[in-house]
């Protein structure tokens, strides 16, 4: 007779049972199981795909393993970080028991991202609350590092897009990779030398099979050249199709469809008039309609179609990346009327303000899940004559009576500073004062490259301090003298000597960096869409940074739009708002400077995630100085107030940025009827 209460027993029972391999639970099962939502107006309610029905469509591609990369995409507050990037590595770690990483922007992030999203699913769990480390990182409130061993034994291993790339090496993520704000992901940083940090992610599970690796990037849509959307040209480019109840059309309805509140008189009246519309034959979908419709909605990738019996045609592209994204219409947390008061209020701003550039933005990123495109500036480029026909009758170095703000740009080269003044007036226009060189190098110093970038580098400081007394000096403004309010250097070469120097001077000199929209990766534009520790001020087209090596704050530029914005400037009538004007200049009537800013063309350049851009170049590498000097001089005069669109000017507070730093239709409506 077996005695069960003996050692050898209880030993061989305890052996058995960990012999047998536990049936493994989907990652749909865990969810409708295990998951109770942490916040939100459903929070403490157990986890269902009838709220979101597009999460179930992604959990099944999930569930599927047949991707190596997922990128996932749709509008904020809709879900999307729950279901693409806390739950997926919660359940690999609790179902699986194997190691994750989690990847996010900032280390600084850690602590915060794990006690905001990842702490409050674990803790609304009855089952996976006891899998919560009892001691060390992520124990007790504590602080993390980079790292959480949860009690099973499975860890999760916190790494970022910054820093060095020693902060992405060393460690096996067998259980994948997991990204979040995939925009902050698409360049490498100026301390790498590998590619961007997405391709020193996926490293880490090099140690695997390919089938057997898997990453998954979420993020908000920002622009055509960041993840997400950068990932969509090399994917499945999926779309999530809906039925139409009227005609029957497989479609997706987009924000050209949600129609209604065009003419209301208010935004309630907007948000009572709003309604969605069928791409296809226009009649109105209800609320009810669109909720039956998502219920039943289908994922279709690139190449596939529905036919009018339902029957899903067509061969998928082959590749292993699925591009998995929803749009304001797959978002049943919200209605047409909580839309529609929005959509009445940005259509109702003037379209060449920063309000209106701001709230489109918001639109697009943050509704309707599309990525942002700035408003194309309409120029004439300059043409021979044209800067020399803008001298007025002032003389060199002598202010307009109305003068409010004073701005210099100096562009450093290896040879020579070059920099321009400008005079911003309160009638909304204008004028070039001045402008000059400072020498740096002689021409023929130094036999080999690296001793002339030495004897520049020593020279430097010399040059900005002489340029420094000028602005000191400042410039004639009736019987008195006006320093400038801005003062940029630039700082896209020898970046340390010009930060160090800015430091050392204090406001009003800051150091500046320009971007191209058609620059390679890493060098190119992109506009943030709001205020971080990192990102003090957001402009036109430009924007405040804080430099945390150097403990400084410095301009970056979108140069193709403000190069854009200098040739409109000297083109547009003179004394009209925006344009520009320059001393009087007799004897050589601006012909140096204006062959600066000739130098570079605008032309539209086939793009690898744009399709096509419009980017200022120069072919034959021509003297630009002037150009830069001048564009990053209308940078500093927008910074310090003045509008280049006769708008008021902001209060010096603001424009420091420094500071604290539908009832039922009575018949069918069409969405194209107006």
């Amino acid at each position: 007779m077996i005695n069960v209460a003996s050692p050898l027993w209880r030993d061989w029972s305890a052996m058995l049972r960990e012999s047998i391999e536990p049936v493994r639970r989907s990652l749909r099962e865990f969810l409708t199981e295990d998951i109770y939502l942490p916040d939100g107006p459903f929070k403490g309610e157990r986890f269902t795909f009838k709220r979101q029905p597009f999460t179930g469509l992604l959990v099944d591609e999930i569930d599927a393993a047949r991707w190596v990369e997922i990128f996932v995409a749709g509008p904020s507050q809709s879900g999307k970080t729950l279901i693409a990037h806390v739950v997926p590595p919660v359940y690999i770690c609790a179902e699986l028991r194997r190691n994750v990483v989690i990847a996010m922007p900032d280390m600084r992030m850690v602590t915060n991202k794990w006690t905001v999203d990842y702490l409050p699913v674990f803790e609304h769990s009855p089952k996976l609350r006891g899998l919560l480390p009892t001691n060390g990182p992520g124990s007790r409130g504590g602080t993390i590092k980079d790292t959480v061993r949860l009690a099973n034994g499975a860890i999760i291993k916190f790494m970022t897009a910054g820093g060095d790339d020693t902060a992405r090496a060393g460690f096996t993520a067998e259980g994948g990779v997991y990204a979040t704000e995939a925009a902050r992901f698409s360049h490498a940083g100026k301390a790498s030398v590998e590619s961007d940090p997405l391709d020193q992610l996926r490293a880490r599970m090099q140690a695997m099979g390919r089938r057997l690796r898997r990453m998954i990037v979420e993020g908000t849509l920002t622009t055509e050249d960041e993840y997400p959307w950068r990932a969509r040209v090399q994917s499945t480019q999926s779309r999530i199709l809906t039925q139409c109840p009227h005609c029957g059309d497989w479609n997706s309805p987009e924000r050209q469809h949600l129609v209604g509140w065009e003419d209301a008189g208010s935004e309630i009246e907007a948000a009572e008039k709003a309604w969605w519309g069928c791409p296809a034959c226009g009649q109105e979908i209800t609320a009810d309609e669109r909720i039956a419709a998502n219920q039943s909605a289908r994922l279709v990738h690139l190449g596939q179609s529905i036919d009018k019996r339902g029957r899903l045609v067509g061969d998928p592209p082959k590749t292993e990346r699925l591009w998995f994204h929803w749009s304001a219409w797959h978002n049943l947390l919200l209605s047409a009327a909580d839309i529609a008061p929005d959509l009445w209020k940005a259509a109702r701003l003037d379209p060449e303000t920063e309000e209106a550039d701001l709230a489109e933005r918001k639109l697009s990123q943050f509704v309707f899940s599309v990525p942002y495109s700035p408003p194309d500036l309409v120029i004439e480029a300059l043409a021979a004559g044209d800067v020399s026909a803008r001298a007025g009758e002032l003389p060199k170095g002598q202010l307009p009576a109305d003068t409010q703000w004073l701005t210099v740009f100096c562009d450093v080269g290896m040879y020579e500073l070059h920099w321009v003044a400008g005079a911003w007036r309160s009638s909304h226009v204008g004028h070039i004062p001045d402008y000059e060189t400072i020498g740096v190098l002689k021409r023929g110093e130094g036999e080999t490259a690296v001793e002339r970038r030495r004897a520049v580098e020593s020279r430097l400081q010399e040059a900005l301090d002489e340029l420094a007394k000028r602005c000191e000096i400042g410039w004639m403004l009736g019987s008195t003298r006006k320093t400038p309010d801005r003062i940029l250097i630039d700082a896209g070469w020898l970046t340390d000597i010009v930060h160090q120097w800015c430091r050392k001077r204090g406001s009003p000199f800051f150091a500046a960096i320009g971007r191209g929209t058609g620059q390679r990766a890493g060098h190119s534009y992109s506009h943030p869409t709001r205020k971080t520790r990192e990102v003090r001020y957001i402009g036109d087209q430009y924007h405040v940074r804080r430099h945390a090596k150097h403990r400084t704050l410095y301009f970056v530029m979108d140069s193709d739009y403000w190069k854009s914005r200098v040739h409109r400037s000297l083109r547009v009538d003179a004394d009209e708002p925006g344009s520009v004007s320059l001393y009087r200049d007799a004897q050589h009537q601006h012909k140096t400077y204006e062959r600066h800013l000739l130098a570079e063309r605008l032309a539209r350049r086939p793009h690898v995630r744009h399709g096509s851009v419009e980017v200022w170049e120069n072919p034959q590498d021509k003297p630009n100085h002037y150009l830069d000097a001048t564009y990053g001089c209308l940078v500093g005069g927008h910074h310090a107030g003045f509008r280049f669109d006769g708008r008021p000017s902001p209060p010096v507070a603001q424009a420091l940025g420094f500071q604290g730093a539908a009832p039922a239709a009575t018949a069918p409506r069409k969405w194209f009827q107006r």
